[in-house]
C-alpha cells in the first residue's frame, strides 16, 4: 500500500516538477530510476535531458586505485567506491585521464612496458571501449577529446599528436617501422572519429610539442582542448607562457591568450563550465598558492586571465609531492576557496617504504 501510494503521488506531480527533481539527482540515482516507467526512461535517455543534467551537475573528483575507482563530491565530501575495470588494473597503470561529458579518455601504460593502450571509459555506466591505433600508441603521445560544436555532441573525437624525436626511448618492433621515413622536427597529428571508429591524419594542423608543459595535464572545455604552454615570442624577444588550444570544429591548433608566468607547478582546470582556472604553486616554498581565472572562452572579446585570489602562509601543503604519484585534482569553490585531492607519502617512525596517503585539502583565501 505504501509503494502504491508513493507511485500515485509522484504521478500526480506536473511533468516539469518531476523533471526538475531528476535534474538534481546524481547520475547513479538516475540509472536506478530509468526502469521506473516508460516516461521516466524516455526522459532520462533523451539528449536534451542528458546535456542539461551535465550542465547542472557539480564537479566531482575521480581517482583510480589498484582495483577501485573512487568518485567524490568535493563539496559534500561524499565518496563512492566501485570496482575498477580489470582492463585498467595492474600491471599497467592509467597514466592519463581526460574528462569530457562524463567520459574518461584513459592512456594505459608506462615507459618500462612495451605496450601502450587507449580506452574510452564511462565510470558511471561502467562501460569501456578500447581504441585501436592507426599504427601504434607511445607513452610520449599527447591526447585530447572533444566534439564539433556545429554537429551532434554525441560524435566525439579523439586527438593524438606526437613527435618522432622521442622514438629512441622506445625502440620496440611493436611501435615502429624501421623503413619508415622519420621527421624529428614535425609533429604528427591524428583525429579519431568515435562514430566511425577510424583515424585520419591532419596534414594542415601544425603544433610544436616542445611548447606544451608535459607536467600540466590538458583540459576539455566546451568541446575543445586546452594546454598550458611556453614558447619564445619573436615580437617580444622573450619566452612567455600561454594557453594552446585545439578547436575540434575547425580541427586546428590556436594560441588563445597569454597566461601567468610559470611557477614550478601549474594545474589547469575548467571554471564555471565556460572558463579556465589555473592554480600555481612552487613546490620548494609552497607559498603562495595562486589561483587565476580566465574570461569566457566563447566570448567575442579577447580571453584574459585575472588573479582570482592568492593564499600565503608558511605551512601551506605541497599539492604534488613527487612525480611518481598521481597529479592532484582540484576545483575552485564558492567564496574563493580551493579544494584539492592529492596523494602523498606519510613518514612515520622508521618506515623504509612509507605508505601513500590520499589527502583532501580545502584552502580558503584566509589560509
Amino acid at each position: 500500500m505504501a509503494s502504491s501510494k508513493r507511485s500515485w503521488t509522484l504521478s500526480s506531480l506536473p511533468p516539469e516538477i518531476i523533471e526538475e527533481i531528476l535534474y538534481r539527482a546524481p547520475p547513479e540515482s538516475l540509472l536506478r530510476s530509468k526502469p521506473t516507467c516508460k516516461q521516466w526512461h524516455a526522459l532520462i535517455a533523451s539528449r536534451r535531458f542528458i546535456y542539461e543534467h551535465l550542465r547542472r551537475s557539480p564537479q566531482r573528483f575521480i581517482r583510480t586505485d589498484e582495483t577501485v575507482v573512487q568518485i567524490m563530491d568535493p563539496v559534500t565530501r561524499r565518496r563512492s567506491d566501485s570496482p575498477l575495470p580489470k582492463e585498467l588494473q595492474r600491471p599497467y597503470d592509467v597514466n592519463v585521464m581526460i574528462h569530457c561529458d562524463g567520459l574518461m579518455l584513459c592512456m594505459r601504460g608506462h615507459f618500462q612496458y612495451r605496450k601502450t593502450n587507449l580506452a574510452l571509459w564511462n565510470p558511471v555506466l561502467r562501460e569501456l571501449r578500447w581504441i585501436k591505433p592507426s599504427k601504434c600508441f607511445t607513452p610520449s603521445d599527447y591526447y585530447g577529446i572533444g566534439y564539433d560544436i556545429n554537429k551532434s555532441r554525441y560524435d566525439y573525437k579523439i586527438l593524438r599528436f606526437y613527435e618522432r624525436r622521442y622514438d629512441h626511448y622506445m625502440r620496440h618492433d611493436d611501435y615502429y617501422d624501421e623503413d619508415e621515413d622519420e621527421d624529428d622536427d614535425e609533429a604528427e597529428v591524428e583525429i579519431y572519429e568515435c562514430k566511425t571508429r577510424s583515424w585520419r591524419t591532419l596534414g594542415d594542423a601544425k603544433v610544436d610539442c616542445r611548447d606544451v608543459d608535459i607536467t600540466c595535464k590538458g583540459v576539455s572545455v566546451m568541446g575543445n582542448m586546452y594546454w598550458f604552454a611556453q614558447k619564445y615570442w619573436e615580437a617580444e624577444k622573450k619566452h612567455r607562457s600561454y594557453i594552446l588550444a585545439f578547436d575540434f570544429s575547425a580541427e586546428t591548433f590556436k594560441d588563445v591568450c597569454f597566461a601567468p608566468p610559470s611557477r614550478g607547478d601549474n594545474y589547469l582546470a575548467c571554471f564555471d563550465g565556460d572558463r579556465l582556472s589555473l592554480l600555481q604553486q612552487d613546490q620548494e616554498t609552497t607559498s603562495p598558492v595562486e589561483v587565476w581565472v580566465s574570461s569566457k572562452l566563447a566570448g567575442d572579446g579577447d580571453v584574459l586571465f585575472s588573479k582570482y585570489f592568492s593564499v600565503s602562509r608558511p605551512d601551506l601543503p605541497a599539492l604534488l609531492f613527487h612525480t611518481d604519484m598521481a597529479h592532484p585534482v582540484y576545483c575552485v569553490g564558492k567564496h574563493k576557496r580551493v579544494m584539492a585531492w592529492c596523494e602523498g607519502d606519510v613518514y612515520d617512525g622508521d618506515d623504509k617504504i612509507p605508505p601513500t596517503c590520499v589527502i583532501f585539502y580545502e584552502i580558503d583565501e584566509g589560509g
